[in-house]
Order: C-alpha cells, then sequence, then structure tokens
C-alpha cells in the first residue's frame, strides 16, 4: 500500500511516515517500511525537495522564504533544503515575482496604500523584501 501510495507523486519521509501511522503501523514497523521504500527508490528526499521548490514556485507563485519554511515543517534536512533552493531557476523565479506583482499592481492601482499592500502580499508568499523592492522599481521607470 505506501508502495503504491509513493509511486503516485513525490512524498518525502514525513508525509509516508504520518500516512503509515493513519494506516495503524506502529513507530517500528514504520521505520521498517521507509527504510525499504528509500532502499527501493520510492521515496528520495533530495528528489523530493527539487520537485517541491520547483512546482511551488512555477504553479503557486512562493518565494524562497515561504518553500524554506514549508520544507522545514516537514523535516527535511537543511543542506537538502538549501541544494533545492539554489537549483531554482532564476530567470523563472524573477519572472515568476514579476507575474505576481503585475497582477495584483493592477488590481491596486486605485489604492493609495497599494505599494505597501503588494509588499505585504509578497512577502506572504516568501519573497525577500530586496527582490520585492528591485522589481517594484521596474514598474515605476
Amino acid at each position: 500500500k505506501a508502495e503504491a501510495y509513493c509511486a503516485t507523486a513525490e512524498h518525502c519521509c514525513s508525509e509516508v511516515h504520518n500516512k503509515l501511522q493513519l494506516w495503524g503501523a506502529n513507530e517500528e514497523y514504520a521505520t521498517i517500511i521507509l527504510q525499504r521504500l528509500q532502499a527501493d527508490g520510492y521515496i528520495n528526499e533530495a528528489r523530493y525537495c527539487h520537485a517541491f521548490a520547483h512546482d511551488k514556485v512555477a504553479y503557486q507563485g512562493w518565494g524562497r522564504v515561504k518553500i524554506k519554511a514549508a520544507l522545514y515543517a516537514k523535516k527535511i534536512p537543511n543542506l537538502l533544503i538549501e541544494n533545492a533552493l539554489n537549483e531554482i531557476n532564476e530567470e523563472e523565479y524573477h519572472a515568476v515575482l514579476y507575474r505576481v506583482l503585475s497582477t495584483k499592481h493592477r488590481a491596486l492601482k486605485r489604492d493609495a496604500m497599494a505599494r505597501e499592500k503588494l509588499i505585504r502580499f509578497c512577502l506572504q508568499r516568501g519573497f525577500t523584501y530586496d527582490e520585492i523592492e528591485s522589481t517594484l522599481r521596474k514598474f515605476t521607470n
């Protein structure tokens, strides 16, 4: 059952562990199953991190800060998180930030507090203040 679960999509160890507990596996049995899944290649946390980071940037418009926090919450080792964040395509990343800002910029154009709202929104999306500021300069030029 765990192999079928892992074969349908990328999952990290903590997700599979939680699923095993939900299915009623005790801690010892869950550990054995996780080791077997890793040995057979069903679970690979480096592969998971890369896919997670790419998908969150491309499809949900997340920034590095939010991605890092989400992976940390899934108990992924920091080295794997940093490697995944370093593998994000810079051009795609900045294009996503630009797209997010331009979409929101049009919606908030008539609002006097538009700049602050845009910055707050992008910070919640996980982009850094410096990234947001440099992209916002493109709108004023």
